[in-house]
């Protein structure tokens, strides 16, 4: 008897446990889906979330970090900012520099960047409205989730596991419910054969 209570009791915390996890996952999930989001929306002034793949500003920003900016009107030497090059095809490849040095050269402002890893500035410099914004701050290795999810398999990812975490949530509440009523009906069965 002794062993049978221990090993629900077992059971019972590895559910818990499980349950705890699942419900973190759940949340961590959806809090990076409404970020994503949010930065997805076309407002002009909008934070943007962009993944670092290179380390080129390592350690400021290590390979794999979640970075967000924010545009600004104003922009000094010494800031990290994220530009899209000039030979950029799509907004997708964007670089994120520290800002090296500004040139006014009458109303337009040429700005050189470099990568901190780098021994050099850039070659190529860009005009302030290449500029999508400045760095406000970095998290570490969600740059690689980021990324994944911006890939079908990623994205189908995280609809799914939400979905299946709160399906399963909420198939064990029923089934719970459903035991409890069965349970009590068999009480109340037992209560009215013992009269």
């Amino acid at each position: 008897m002794m062993e049978k209570n221990a090993s629900k009791n077992r059971v019972g915390l590895l559910g818990r446990i499980l349950n705890i996890l699942g419900n973190a996952v759940l949340i961590i999930l959806i809090a990076i889906g409404v970020l994503v989001a949010f930065s997805l929306i076309p407002i002009k002034g909008n934070y943007r979330i962009m993944s670092v793949m290179s380390g080129s500003m390592e350690p400021a920003l290590p390979v794999g970090s979640l970075i967000v900016v924010k545009p600004s009107s104003n922009y000094r030497v010494g800031d990290i900012i994220t530009f899209l090059p000039i030979d950029a095809k799509t907004k997708e490849e964007n670089v994120t520099h520290r800002l090296y040095s500004i040139e006014e050269t009458g109303s337009r402002r040429i700005i050189t960047t470099k990568g901190d890893a780098n021994k050099d500035p850039d070659e190529r410099t860009i005009t302030q409205d290449r500029v999508i914004g400045k760095h406000l701050f970095t998290v570490a290795l969600l740059g690689y989730v980021l990324t994944y999810i911006k890939t079908l398999p990623g994205l189908i990812l995280i609809i799914l596991v939400p979905s299946i975490i709160i399906v399963y949530e909420e198939v064990n509440k029923i089934r719970r419910e459903a035991k409890r009523m069965i349970d009590q009906r068999k009480k109340k069965h037992k209560g009215k054969r013992k009269k």
